[in-house]
């Protein structure tokens, strides 16, 4: 596993994103996220399975204590899209 803190992240985001390697991020030498390639075969289906309900947890979560629902979310991030061309 590799570790890579914020700066290096954003300088070599495309190689370090890439690779079949997991890169635990930091930010000011403290954990901030984790990044696990899940398209590599050597990723068990379970593990991608359990990562999804966390993630779906977290995000309902979010949603949640923000009071927005996921289509307002979806409008603003196609809003965005739109700006963005």
């Amino acid at each position: 596993m590799r570790v890579a803190g914020i700066r290096e992240i954003r300088s070599n985001t495309a190689e370090l994103l890439g690779g079949n390697e997991a890169v635990l991020v930091t930010r000011r030498g403290k954990v901030s996220g984790l990044y696990v390639p899940l398209g590599d075969a050597d990723c068990p289906q379970d593990l991608r399975r359990e990562l999804s309900k966390v993630l779906a947890a977290h995000l309902a979560k979010q949603l949640a204590a923000s009071g927005r629902t996921e289509e307002e979310v979806q409008l603003d991030f196609d809003a965005f899209r739109r700006r963005r061309r």
